[in-house]
């Protein structure tokens, strides 16, 4: 699509107007040279005063000459007259060539993105300076081309032909990426993300304010275009004086009127020092609740007729693009409207729902760049994933206890939530390790209540009966850290014998009956206070040795400091089975019976019985027999 130049309002110099009327003149000869370059008759000669013109000064004239190449460039590509651009990417090289290491199919490929990258964003300049106004602006329907190409590449068109039946193109396979189709390069994504995103203010403002419309309208179809180009942007700029790189070289001056606030000293007539700053200057406290995102003061106090200074608001949906480049937040304002969308908008994959969770905390993190007043929307987001369960929840529940402690979030049952997390499947996973460091994370203050913290060593200690031995490992030091930060639990290991568990059983005996409730979902009600640690005694009793002796640990008198959980954190079954093997016995076990080293003599550990009706072999006489399974398990 060609967009067309607004007239401008102002009138022409009689200079111009004769200039444009002669046949010399520049914008004249772009429409001579493009009308022979598209006649019937081939003649590129004309390509070379026409690619001259577009570096005139006029940037009208620019504009029209590059246009004009566009339709002349698209004619030659499609008759099969550029040369270069119908060949195979994949050139047989030659040994020599292979034997010094050059001719690299995938770093000539690195060597054209890289080339025709800074060309695509070369045009943005040109096009931007050659709209006519009084303050600098950037081409919008441009840059939402170069958008359009980066979330949704369309396939390479090398040696692509018409085809005979019907629109489009005979794409060649050879000539493809060889990522999945329709997935950016990762090549292409680091230049655009280093050269152009990361480096210049203006496009990344623009980028963010266009990207929040393009997810809007529900245009992208492959999410990790664009994840991939938005995830890494993490410097971004937090005060005025950051924001000084521009690609468009219209936007190196700052608009009028610009000042940045600088708080100066001024002494009064008693001797004492005040600050002229901020009129009105809200308290430390107050400013969390200052709506910065609806109204803006201007650096500017503009005395009213009664002699008093009046601050000047302005809206940021006021300002204009060249104020809006320079204002941080505005950069703020799109960078959390563009976050905002995606979350309520694109359907999340599982893995970037991870992703996104991992980079939402810290100074440089997702909310750290968020308007301050609008960080608590997530919340529904994280709820929700928290509703789900599975692996995300655990990452969702770390961003609701932010919000909570950082934000004054209200999350009341923040704790059952997270109590229903803890089953069983949990000891099994992968991110057990980081589940743990989380949960270690949320179970720190002293200000919990034992009830609460005495249902999450009940639950711990109940599961570590069908946990597998590194789950138990983790464990153990896990429930003796609870223990010895909260000594209102110490009453589960020091339950004296007073008769409140001992029940009589049907069978004339004595017995004990547990008051825990398992099947209660509220962490306060599960009664985990009034019962006793009967499993880590029951772990006293492991088979494996590791386990027994951690376990052993409770017996003892809570003198030892907590335990580092990063050193249980990581075992397996083979740092475990490696432990073991290395582990020197002092006394070796004892045999109920003496083996002989001759494999004649060894005993029949699993004898083999006879089935009862023996049937006589035709000519050996033999009598079959049906050995035992486990015999037969057990031969090698």
């Amino acid at each position: 699509m060609v967009f067309s130049l607004p007239k401008s309002k102002s009138k022409p110099s009689t200079s111009k107007v004769a200039s444009s009327g002669s046949t010399s003149s520049p914008l004249n000869q772009t429409t001579k040279l493009e009308s022979t370059l598209l006649g019937d008759e081939y003649d590129p000669n004309p390509l070379l005063p026409l690619i001259a013109l577009s570096r005139h000064e006029d940037p009208q004239v620019v504009h029209k000459a590059v246009w004009a190449l566009h339709r002349v460039f698209i004619k030659f590509i499609g008759e099969g007259k550029v040369g270069g651009l119908n060949g195979d990417l994949t050139v047989k090289q030659t040994k020599a060539a292979l034997v010094e290491g050059e001719g690299d199919n995938e770093e000539r490929e690195v060597k054209g993105w890289s080339s025709s990258i800074p060309l695509l964003f070369s045009l943005l300049p040109p096009l931007s300076t050659s709209i006519p106004s009084s303050t600098p602006l950037i081409h919008i329907p441009y840059f939402r081309l170069l958008l359009d190409l980066l979330f949704n590449p369309r396939a390479s068109l090398r040696g692509a032909k018409p085809k005979t039946k019907g629109e489009g193109w005979k794409i060649v396979q050879a000539n493809q990426a060889e990522e999945e189709e329709g997935t950016l390069p990762s090549d292409v994504v680091k230049i655009v993300l280093d050269d152009f995103w990361a480096k210049y203010d203006d496009i990344r403002w623009a980028f963010f304010k266009e990207t929040s419309n393009y997810v809007q309208s529900q245009s992208v179809v492959n999410q990790s275009n664009l994840f991939s180009q938005l995830l890494p942007l993490v410097n971004l700029p937090k005060l005025s004086q950051d924001i000084n790189a521009f690609y468009i070289p219209t936007f190196s001056e700052p608009p009028s009127g610009l000042s940045i606030t600088k708080k100066v000293k001024k002494v009064n007539k008693k001797g004492k020092t005040r600050y002229k700053g901020e009129i009105d200057e809200l308290p430390e406290w107050m400013k969390e609740y200052e709506s910065e995102g609806s109204e803006v003061e201007s650096d500017d106090d503009q005395p009213s007729k009664g002699g008093k200074n009046k601050r000047k608001r302005e809206r940021t949906s006021t300002m204009s693009i060249h104020q809006s480049v320079y204002s941080v937040l505005s950069h703020t304002t799109y960078y959390t409207t563009l976050w905002e969308n995606i979350l309520s908008v694109v359907p999340l994959e599982d893995h970037w729902i991870r992703k996104i969770l991992i980079g939402l905390h810290g100074e440089y993190g997702i909310m750290g760049h968020f308007k301050p007043e609008r960080r608590l929307r997530i919340a529904d987001w994280l709820s929700t994933l928290v509703d789900r369960g599975g692996p995300n929840a655990m990452l969702a529940m770390n961003g609701l206890f932010v919000l909570m402690t950082q934000y004054n979030f209200e999350y009341p049952h923040f704790y059952d939530r997270l109590y229903g997390l803890l089953d069983r499947n949990v000891m099994h996973v992968k991110y057990r390790a980081r589940f743990f460091r989380l949960l270690d994370t949320f179970l720190s203050s002293s200000l919990l209540s034992s009830a609460l913290i005495a249902s999450f060593i009940k639950r711990l200690s109940r599961l570590s009966l069908t946990a597998p031995p590194a789950g138990v490992i983790l464990i153990l030091p896990f429930v003796y850290n609870l223990l010895k930060r909260h000594p209102g639990t110490m009453v589960l290991i020091q339950r004296p014998d007073d008769g409140v568990l001992r029940i009589s059983s049907t069978l004339g005996k004595e017995g004990y009956v547990d008051p825990y409730d398992p099947e209660e979902k509220q962490v306060l009600k599960t009664n985990a206070i009034n019962s006793s640690l009967w499993e880590i005694k029951a772990l006293q009793k492991h088979y494996l040795h590791s386990i027994s002796t951690i376990a052993k640990i409770f017996q003892e008198v809570f003198t030892k400091p907590e335990f580092g959980l990063e050193d249980f954190l990581d075992h397996g079954y083979g740092t475990l089975f490696e432990t073991e093997s290395n582990r020197k016995i002092k006394n070796p076990p004892a045999l109920s019976m003496s083996i002989e080293t001759s494999t004649n003599d060894l005993p029949d550990l699993f004898p083999s019985h006879d089935v009862g009706s023996t049937k006589a072999d035709d000519e050996e006489g033999e009598v079959q027999k049906e050995e035992d399974i486990v015999s037969q398990l057990w031969a090698f």
